[in-house]
């Protein structure tokens, strides 16, 4: 096999060995501490910073098996999650290639309006049309709180990403 092709199979498995991860933190209940019954969303933290470093296709492949993996432990599993974190993966990605540089600030920023579209979208399609009342409370009692929560472990995503990229950095 050729140094290329083993360091991208190297890479690849360790994002899809750390999408696994995050998604057994996130979606295991009593496996990583929820403060105040706010929980951590690593899955959407951790499809930005991927979508940042290996652009608009793989993003979007991560954010699906992101998605997929999350949407087998919800009780909706309509898809909302796979789909979410696909377009996620792949705008991230695009605005990369053309907009914006790849920065601890641009993932900081991409995730937070990530995680907040997020919350917003949940707050709409999942509370509101279900007639939940109450839904603004329950906005910044729980998911605007998850929104910070989830985004202080951006930078360890993102550091950690970065040193895989660097050490199976591919020639040209």
């Amino acid at each position: 096999m050729r140094r290329r092709t083993k360091l991208l199979l190297i890479r690849r498995s360790l994002f899809l060995v750390l999408i696994w991860i995050g998604h057994l933190l996130q979606n295991t209940s009593g496996f990583f501490p929820e403060i105040f019954g706010v929980r951590a969303y690593f899955l959407i933290s951790l499809t930005v910073v991927l979508g940042l470093f290996e652009r608009e296709l793989p993003g979007a492949l991560y954010g699906i098996f992101a998605g997929a993996l999350w949407d087998s432990v919800s009780g909706l599993g309509d898809g909302f999650n796979a789909l979410y974190l696909m377009l996620i993966g792949a705008v991230c990605g695009i605005l990369i290639n053309t907009v914006m540089r790849n920065n601890l600030r641009t993932a900081l920023l991409l995730s937070g309006a990530a995680h907040l579209l997020y919350a917003l979208l949940y707050l709409v399609f999942f509370l509101l049309a279900e007639g939940v009342d109450s839904v603004g409370f329950l906005f910044w009692r729980y998911l605007f709180p998850s929104v910070l929560y989830s985004m202080a472990f951006t930078p360890i995503l993102y550091f950690f990403v970065r040193a895989v990229m660097q050490k199976t950095k591919l020639e040209r």
